[in-house]
């Protein structure tokens, strides 16, 4: 059996963070939810979270479908945070991009600006806090 590139960049980055729990949710989830639940503490009372949505890109094009530009779009315009990080297929970089911007990179896939560029070899301590940093 072949292992979906989205679960070969999963077992990548699942154990890289430090401050940040990382929880995959299966397929059997509802329409569009994406693939990651992200949980860190910010004090002892209070913790933040956001969500992730895992996709490697052959070419250009990143195949977001319909349910998971709706969830993004939704969840973010209802003061929710998520993001989409892509890698290349065959390649190791990481790109960021804001869930509220689901639509815009479903258009213009790779040609829209990401939010944050980690190269290979990644330096999961800087993509972590990076993504701390951009949770309102």
């Amino acid at each position: 059996m072949t292992t979906k590139p989205e679960t070969k960049f999963w077992k990548r980055i699942k154990d890289k963070f430090t401050k940040v729990t990382l929880t995959r949710i299966e397929a059997v989830t509802p329409l569009g939810l994406p693939d990651i639940l992200a949980v860190y503490n910010i004090s002892d009372k209070h913790r933040g979270q956001f969500w992730i949505e895992l996709k490697v890109t052959k070419g250009n094009k990143i195949g977001l479908s319909s349910g998971q530009i709706s969830w993004h779009m939704s969840h973010n315009t209802n003061g929710g945070c998520s993001f989409i990080m892509a890698t290349p297929l065959g390649r190791r970089d990481i790109l960021l991009f804001s869930g509220a911007r689901a639509l815009s990179l479903a258009k213009q896939g790779l040609n829209l600006e990401p939010c944050a560029f980690f190269p290979d070899p990644c330096d999961f301590s800087k993509l972590e806090h990076w993504l701390i940093d951009h949770v309102p």
